[in-house]
């Protein structure tokens, strides 16, 4: 979102109020979750709602609060808009799992798969050749790649399938 009138979107991005970028003052970093918040206002009048937001650091886990001071300026006709959002893309990356299986243990492919998408791995395709299966999958640094070797790992340890290959790209 840059310069309109809807809503800051609840994803991890780069905020900015009139071009100045918000920076946590806990650790100094710049990428933030935000969230709206409502507050009741009694004047004008009575239910009268006032919209706020509250952004998490996505470092420290701090939160900011600010509002938006976007307005109309009347000498020059137009409307002054004070929020700009930069969405910060999900770099996705590709994975080959190459294992062996027995000939006969279609559960064990099958609880190893559940085992992957419960991990928010994300399968594309399975190839299987007499008792070799290959995984082509799809992950997003969400994932925590650091220990996305080991969840694969441990989740082949206890099924007992014998990971021949793990090909991150």
């Amino acid at each position: 979102m840059t310069g309109t009138d809807e809503s800051l979107r609840p994803e991890k991005s780069r905020i900015t109020i009139f071009d100045e970028p918000i920076i946590c003052s806990f650790c100094t970093y710049d990428v933030f979750i935000p969230y709206e918040v409502y507050v009741n206002v009694e004047q004008p009048g009575i239910g009268v709602r006032h919209v706020r937001y509250v952004a998490i650091c996505q470092h420290c886990g701090q939160a900011k609060m600010f509002g938006d001071p976007s307005r109309f300026d009347a000498e020059t006709n137009r409307f002054i808009w004070a929020l700009n959002q930069y969405l910060i893309a999900v770099r996705k990356y590709k994975i080959k799992i190459i294992f062996f299986i027995g000939k006969r243990h279609d559960d064990k492919l099958t609880a190893f798969q559940n085992q992957l998408i419960a991990q928010d791995i994300k399968i594309d395709s399975v190839h299987r050749v007499k008792t070799e299966v290959t995984i082509l999958a799809t992950i997003s640094t969400l994932n925590e790649i650091h220990t996305l070797r080991s969840v694969i790992m441990n989740s082949a340890t206890r099924l007992n399938v014998t990971i021949k290959n793990l090909i991150l790209t």
